[in-house]
């Protein structure tokens, strides 16, 4: 089941690989360049404050660029703080807390993103994760309840996952397949495609409830599909939508696969005319479908097979 990933989302008003340096390259480039620099000194002392130093202050202007863009992050703001504590001590003769960057800065840096991830999640303030989410998942979904919770989800999974990395890089501070290898796998093998599986597994097991608006719900609709009932089926349903929050939205049936799109279809099989009120409460099963239908409550024109069938296609839940 899938819906069409080319609905509207929230981003930088630049090109795609500026919406791709400010979400993943950012933060990427900055820890190379620091752990480049501590390489190069050897992880002196000297080396470790003159890498905090430099890494400081391409940190802040990077977070100044990114904040004027609209792209300013909880991950800029946490290594930020990270980099400017570390510059501030090894520049104060505070000794412990350089010898902590000089032997483990490989475990402060996933420990400083897992603070980062759980922090906010434990304060109840919006998670990391809802950042990313609004520049990659379709405005409609934005405005279901399980955006919110999707989100809290993946943000305990990366903070898992941080946390991992951070006492992997602990334990063996000295071993590069602890230090480098072993936490880049977590992260990048382990944490990174969590988004193409974790946010389904979770509502399948947990669907929650439905949209309280009707482009969500109809746009939501591949996400209820039951492909073993509709079988190789194909069909294309047309809603055209009144009322308080009109418009027009299509869904395309195909082989045991369901899409949803915005807009008019250029030849659909049924198209459904409803006020919005109307289908919300067929969907919540608050109304029965061919009832409304013959109370004139909507219109259907094309082939009403299709409509019969979508009750077994699609589930109403209370």
């Amino acid at each position: 089941m899938s819906s069409s990933p080319d609905n509207e989302v929230m981003g930088t008003h630049g090109s795609r690989a500026a919406r791709f340096f400010f979400m993943y390259l950012s933060n990427v480039v900055v820890i190379l360049l620091y752990f480049i620099l501590c390489g190069r000194a050897g992880y002196s002392v000297t080396g470790i404050r003159n890498a905090l130093v430099v890494t400081l202050g391409v940190q802040t202007g990077y977070v100044a660029l990114a904040y004027y863009c609209g792209e300013l992050k909880q991950f800029d703001l946490g290594l930020w703080v990270l980099f400017a504590l570390g510059a501030a001590a090894g520049w104060t003769g505070a000794g412990r807390s350089i010898f902590l960057f000089q032997h483990y800065s490989p475990a402060l840096v996933p420990a400083t993103l897992g603070v980062v991830a759980l922090l906010p999640l434990l304060l109840g303030r919006e998670p990391f994760t809802v950042y990313f989410a609004r520049r990659q998942v379709p405005r409609w979904q934005q405005q279901t309840p399980q955006f919110a919770t999707v989100n809290r989800v993946m943000t305990g999974y990366w903070g898992l996952v941080f946390s991992i990395a951070a006492i992997m890089a602990a334990l063996a501070p000295t071993d590069w397949h602890f230090t480098a290898l072993y936490p880049n796998l977590v992260i990048f093998g382990g944490g990174m495609p969590a988004g193409l599986w974790l946010p389904n597994v979770y509502l399948r097991f947990f669907p929650g409830e439905l949209p309280q608006s009707v482009e969500p719900l109809i746009m939501g609709m591949p996400f209820a599909f039951a492909s073993r009932a509709a079988g190789d089926a194909r069909a294309t349903i047309q809603f055209r939508v009144t009322g308080a929050q009109p418009g027009d939205y299509y869904l395309h049936v195909n082989a045991g696969h369901c899409r949803s799109f915005e807009g008019l279809a250029a030849a659909p099989d049924l198209t459904i005319r409803t006020p919005d009120s109307v289908w919300l409460r067929i969907a919540r099963g608050e109304l029965d479908g061919a009832q409304a239908l013959e109370q004139g409550l909507y219109s259907a024109e094309g082939d009403l097979g299709v409509l019969v069938n979508m009750r077994e296609w699609f589930t109403a839940r209370r």
